[in-house]
C-alpha cells in the first residue's frame, strides 16, 4: 500500500553504505520510520530532499507489519534553513526533536503533537530562541502526552494553587498538592514557579523570570521527563548551556 503524509524529519541514520533510515512525526500516521534506498549515492533523487527538521511530502510503502516503511518520494515544503546557520536555534532544535523521539514510540500519535513540534521549529527558525523557550516546548510536550499536572489546583483536595500558597511536586504520580495533602512529601514548588507554569501554557513567555524561579521550573519539569519518559539530562543540560551562552 503506497500511502501520502506531510512529516517532520527527527531523526537520520546511515543503512548499509548508500541508504538512510529517516525517523518522521507525520501529520496522519504518527510517528514512522523510512527507509531511503541508495539516498547516498550521487544521483539520487533523494539528494537534497531530507535533512533534519524538515516538513516534507511524502509517497511510502506501508509495511503493516514491520514500523520500517520504503520511501517512494519526498518533496520538501519548509526546510527552516536558519537552522543551517543559527547554531543555538539548531542546538535547541536537536533538543526539541530528540525529546519528541524519545517520548514517542512507534505508531499513532495525538494530532497535537505534530503541532506543536511545527510550530516550535517555525518560531525558533524564525528567531533564535531564548532559554525559556526550552521548559515551554517542555510543558506542552507533557500536556499533550497527558502527563502534565494541574498546576491550579491541590490533586487530592482541588484546594485553590492560584492564591499564592507554596504545593509540592510528586513527580512520580504527575501531581501537584497542596502543603496539607503533601504532608512534606514531594519537592517544594514555589507561588512563582506555579505562576510561571501557568503562564507558559500561553502563547507569551513570562517576561523578565528570576534566574531562581526560572531554575526552579527547570528542575520541575526535568523531574517530571524523568519519571515519565526515556530522557537524555545529558542532552538537555547541553542545550540549556548553548542558549545561555548567547
Amino acid at each position: 500500500m503506497i500511502l501520502k503524509d506531510e512529516a517532520l524529519a527527527l531523526r537520520i541514520y546511515p543503512f548499509g553504505n548508500t541508504s538512510r533510515i529517516v525517523v518522521w512525526l507525520s501529520k496522519s500516521h504518527g510517528k514512522l520510520a523510512t527507509l531511503a534506498k541508495g539516498s547516498q549515492r550521487d544521483r539520487s533523487g533523494f539528494l537534497g530532499q531530507v535533512d533534519l527538521f524538515y516538513t516534507c511530502e511524502l509517497l511510502f510503502y506501508a509495511r503493516e507489519q514491520r514500523n520500517l516503511h520504503v520511501l517512494k518520494e519526498c518533496a520538501p515544503l519548509e526546510p527552516r534553513a536558519a537552522f543551517r546557520t543559527d547554531w543555538r536555534a539548531c542546538a535547541a532544535a536537536s533538543y526539541a526533536a530528540g525529546l519528541l523521539d524519545r517520548a514517542m514510540p512507534f505508531g499513532p500519535a495525538p494530532r497535537g503533537l505534530y503541532e506543536l513540534l511545527e510550530a516550535t521549529l517555525d518560531r525558533w527558525a524564525a528567531r533564535t530562541p531564548g532559554a525559556a523557550s526550552l521548559p515551554r516546548f517542555e510543558l506542552r510536550l507533557l500536556e499533550e502526552l497527558g502527563l502534565a499536572p494541574s498546576w491550579d489546583a491541590c490533586a487530592k483536595c482541588r484546594a485553590d494553587l492560584r492564591s499564592g500558597a507554596p504545593a509540592r511536586l510528586d513527580a512520580a504520580h504527575g501531581a501537584v498538592r497542596c502543603e496539607a495533602c503533601a504532608e512534606g512529601k514531594g519537592a517544594s514548588v514555589s507561588p512563582a514557579a506555579l505562576a510561571a507554569l501557568r503562564q507558559m501554557r500561553g502563547e507569551t513567555l513570562p517576561a523578565g523570570l528570576p534566574e531562581r524561579t526560572f531554575r526552579e521550573v527547570r528542575a520541575i519539569l526535568g523531574g517530571l521527563l524523568e519519571h515519565h519518559g526515556d530522557f537524555s539530562p545529558q542532552a538537555r543540560d547541553l542545550a540549556f548551556q548553548v542558549l545561555a551562552a548567547g
